[in-house]
């Protein structure tokens, strides 16, 4: 069986002695690495200009050449000793400088194949290649830089052999011919900067606080002492006269605005977050080799990953209080591979409502929660026997501090009361229900969380009980689903121990 080569623009490497043709990375990779490990050096140049050279430009100068010529000379070198063969069944890496590794990647056991194109290698017309075959966390090979069409065939290339394809059709100028003209289509699923928006405020952040404050620690030489100090800034508002002279309303008026400016500072990171990741966000049904999704985002980072869906475990639909009473919700798919950002659930429809939910899960044979289907609340102790625990605890702190410290220490036991409410609404929105194919799950009052998983794909069911379950006759279930989160599995908690062992029997 004849195999149909990939055309590439990329330099090749002499034959092996056993016949086989290596090829190199794309050589503008050599400038994309570069100019990425010369980012990472910016601090400490400038670390180095303030505290070791004093300022002196000359010295500064002459260390980032040397820095500069140090970066590319061992960037080339490693992309010298980097080559990859394809192969009709597998992928094979060489790579190393002192110690030589050649990889070879089966194509039975690629997962998945995602592509990645930073904003530079966009202008550029190149892509990375992530190959992914559950072996490791993370990916387990990569190519970096090919070729936008290069990659692209690679991927068709794994993705036919999959399928049973053995070569993809060419046409008379021996370029490959795509059979998948998704582009074409009307997506599924695909937002514009109106959604993304929408998507930005319900994802409230700190995130440019928290670069702010980074950015800040690595430069502390040059602000003043005691600047991470609130006691000191404390001291200071207190001795300017012009917070003294203002009335106590006028003092709880700023307060407030400084309250607002901080909703908003979160707010307005949650939007430049959400715009960088999802900008362009489009979802396809891709039919060609293994039927699956293709999810294209990112606004200075492009992926494109294909996820094929009879890897999909289980649906997850999330929302909040808010978003919900606007009909807002985010769809993700529980996959037993991660994604280009190394997450098991992928992102399906971050901002959608319900009606465009629907299709998609009707793609991967998951049925939505049936208007008629009835929900089962769990035991009340899961809400008042951790507030039993709490109100003592906080008890304790306040008369101890009231008694020794302060009088004002007695208010600490008010923190209690919007504890406990949460805690009483958590309790109300941790519900189940079983039908004949599937299992749901809530849980969460603010961050409100629907999994579905398909009775089928359940690998194990867990019954415990912890100290305190025993004296109630209660028990916990814990649900193993392949492709699910260890720190957070999927668990129904505190339902009496022969409700859990009659559901634990109906799910296996």
């Amino acid at each position: 069986m004849n195999e149909t080569p990939v055309i590439s623009a990329e330099p090749e490497v002499p034959e092996t002695d056993d016949g086989e043709s290596f090829r190199r990375l794309h050589p503008l990779s050599i400038i994309l690495k570069s100019v990425a490990a010369i980012g990472q050096n910016l601090i400490a140049m400038g670390v180095l200009y303030f505290s070791v050279f004093d300022r002196n430009l000359a010295y500064t100068g002459l260390a980032a050449i040397a820095l500069l010529a140090f970066i590319i000379g061992i960037t080339a070198l490693i992309w010298s000793r980097f080559s990859y063969h394809i192969g009709p069944k597998e992928i094979r890496i060489k790579s190393g400088l002192l110690s030589r590794n050649n990889r070879s990647i089966p194509f039975d056991r690629i997962q998945d194949v995602s592509l990645e194109q930073k904003l530079v290698s966009r202008v550029l017309g190149l892509a990375t290649v992530k190959l992914e075959t559950g072996a490791s966390a993370g990916e387990d090979g990569k190519l970096d830089a090919l070729a936008l069409a290069d990659a692209e065939a690679l991927r068709d290339t794994v993705r036919d052999y999959k399928s049973g394809v053995s070569a993809m059709a060419t046409d008379i100028t021996g370029e490959t011919a795509s059979t998948e003209d998704a582009d074409e289509r009307p997506p599924l699923f695909a937002m514009d900067n109106r959604r993304i928006f929408i998507a930005g405020l319900f994802n409230f952040s700190f995130i440019l606080l928290a670069i702010l404050g980074a950015i800040a620690q690595n430069l502390d030489f040059l602000l003043p002492d005691d600047f991470f100090n609130p006691w000191y800034w404390a001291e200071q508002l207190s001795e300017q006269d012009m917070v003294n002279g203002l009335s106590f309303s006028a003092q709880i008026a700023g307060a407030v605005g400084a309250l607002v400016s901080l909703i908003a500072v979160g707010m307005g990171s949650g939007i430049i977050r959400t715009f960088i990741r999802e900008y362009g966000f489009r979802l396809d049904r891709v039919d060609r080799g293994q039927p699956g999704f293709r999810r294209r985002r990112g606004l200075f980072t492009l992926t494109d990953m294909v996820m094929p869906i009879h890897r999909v475990q289980a649906a997850i639909l999330k929302t909040g209080p808010i978003r919900q009473r606007f009909g807002w919700y985010h769809l993700k798919f529980q996959s037993l591979a991660s994604d280009g950002s190394g997450e098991s659930d992928h992102s399906a429809a971050p901002c959608a409502q319900m009606e465009e939910v629907d299709p998609i899960l009707n793609e991967t044979g998951i049925t939505n929660v049936p208007r008629d289907l009835e929900f089962h609340r769990v035991d009340p102790a899961l809400w008042w026997r951790d507030a039993i625990i709490i109100t003592i605890v906080l008890g304790a702190v306040a008369v101890g501090n009231g008694t020794f410290v302060h009088t004002g220490f007695y208010a600490l036991i008010l923190l209690a009361i919007p504890i406990i409410s949460v805690m009483i609404l958590n309790w109300r929105h941790h519900q189940y229900a079983l039908t004949a194919n599937q299992l749901f799950v809530r849980a969460g009052w603010w961050r409100r969380k629907l999994t579905i998983v398909p009775i089928r794909k359940i690998q194990t069911v867990d019954v415990g009980q912890s100290p305190l379950d025993h004296p109630l006759d209660l028990a916990t279930i814990t649900v193993g689903i392949a492709g699910g989160s260890s720190m957070a599995p999927l668990k129904i908690n505190d339902i009496p121990i022969t409700t859990a062992m009659a559901l634990r029997k109906k799910l296996i």
